[in-house]
């Protein structure tokens, strides 16, 4: 059993051994009720249209109306570790993939990733599934929607997104640094956004691909060589711009334009030697993509593109409290 800040998640075993996993959400919000709806709405879209397993629901209730009293959701038990727990584990790997499955387990992503890409819509949002089995696209909580266009999804997003931490927080967390020029890139980030959404906007009208929205190792579940057996945590999902398609969470790194020049060498190579084989493993992870998307190169071509990357990057980071110098990922769009 665990227990988070927003479910409680436990795994029931029957007598035959057959086990699932029950979530019970500890808050009553509205819009958790809608995350939990479109979260079951894209597991059963990528059960229908993907090849790898994802968990079947058997039964949830987004509200408290219900027996039980809370939303809960019961799901299949996927068998396996997931990447971060396999082979030791943290203690063991410090939650990098060991370098002897790296091969194995970026080919395997890779594939499904091709995969869920290659779900599009016409519009972005959210995953809704009709009475009839039909899915369309419906709003995200908190900033509204479906959007016909990457250009009004970013001025939305930039109305409506808030920088977490206060203005005191950052002045102490950036002693001894640019403290004024970090707050004021974030300070303008969503303004600029919205000024250059339009010119940023390639593909403007879609289609738009289906994104996992915490795409890493802990929400990826492997066998014993790494190949995978099937991705949880589907909360989130969405379809998204091409600008912000981006690799999965285990192969993130900051752009440059958005970390310290002290972190780099002149010839643009990272200091750190890991950064240095996070950006082979990036490429090796992009040639492995291409080898399995045939015709459809779309996925490739958005993580060759280091501008719309960088973004991504930024726009994630602002939601989460990051400091950074938004203003020169933005010089750059």
């Amino acid at each position: 059993m665990t227990n988070g800040l927003h479910n409680l998640v436990c795994i029931l075993q029957f007598s035959d051994q057959t086990r699932w996993v029950a979530r019970i959400g500890l808050h009553r919000f509205a819009a958790d009720s809608a995350k939990l709806r479109n979260e079951v709405d894209a597991m059963h879209l990528i059960k229908e249209k993907c090849k790898f397993p994802v968990p079947r629901v058997f039964a949830y209730e987004i509200d408290d109306k219900n027996p039980v009293g809370v939303p809960f959701i019961l799901m299949e038990f996927l068998p396996g570790n997931t990447a971060m727990d396999a082979a030791g584990g943290y203690d063991v790997h410090g939650g990098q993939i060991p370098v002897a499955y790296r091969q194995i387990f970026y080919r395997s992503v890779a594939e499904c990733h091709v995969q869920i890409t290659a779900l599009r819509f016409s519009k972005i949002g959210t995953v809704v599934r009709s009475g009839e089995g039909e899915y369309n696209i419906g709003p995200f909580p908190g900033i509204g929607g479906p959007f016909d266009s990457a250009t009004s999804f970013f001025e939305a997003w930039a109305e409506h997104i808030r920088f977490p931490l206060e203005k005191h927080r950052i002045l102490e967390m950036m002693k001894g640094g640019p403290a004024q020029r970090v707050l004021a890139a974030i300070n303008e980030f969503p303004s600029q956004i919205k000024a250059v959404a339009r010119r940023m906007s390639c593909n403007n009208h879609g289609p738009f691909p289906l994104c996992h929205a915490d795409f890493l190792h802990s929400n990826i579940v492997v066998d014993e060589s790494f190949q995978v057996l099937g991705i949880i945590d589907w909360e989130g999902a969405c379809t998204l711009p091409l600008q912000l398609v981006t690799f999965p969470g285990f192969l993130n790194v900051m752009p440059i334009s958005f970390d310290s020049p002290d972190n780099y060498y002149k010839d643009g190579q990272p200091v750190d030697g890991q950064q240095r084989q996070r950006w082979k493993d990036r490429e090796d992870y992009v040639q492995m993509v291409e080898s399995v998307e045939h015709k459809d190169h779309v996925l490739s071509r958005c993580l060759r593109d280091e501008r719309s990357l960088a973004l991504a990057y930024s726009m994630m980071a602002y939601k989460n409290g990051k400091l950074g110098f938004y203003d020169k990922v933005i010089d750059e769009q």
